[in-house]
């Protein structure tokens, strides 16, 4: 039961950030949302780079026997990777959004 509520729980608090973002969108002048996006393209590059070198960490871990470290990277490495996901969500919202918004209008 309690995962069932926690599902739901995240499933409709992603539709209210994409029913705040579509709602925003109209108001959002298209400098500001550019510049959104090009922050959102950074912090994505940044998780690409994160998870790469992680993924080179666990490597190395196996390599030497280090079992019980990748262990513990997993946790980290699931947070990380459900994070990516999330900004990736935001990003393609941004663009979905600009999309629809009328050329020349603010």
């Amino acid at each position: 039961m309690e995962k069932t509520y926690a599902a739901t729980r995240r499933k409709g608090s992603a539709a209210v950030q994409r029913n705040l973002l579509s709602l925003e969108s109209g108001t959002v002048p298209e400098p500001v949302r550019s510049e959104l996006k090009r922050r959102l393209l950074e912090i994505e590059a940044g998780y690409r780079d994160v998870a790469q070198k992680m993924g080179q960490l666990y490597m190395y871990a196996d390599q030497q026997g280090l079992a019980l470290l990748n262990r513990y990277l997993d946790r980290p490495m699931r947070n990380a990777s459900d994070n990516e996901r999330a900004v990736v969500s935001i990003l393609d919202e941004l663009q979905l959004n600009a999309g629809r918004h009328p050329t020349g209008s603010n």
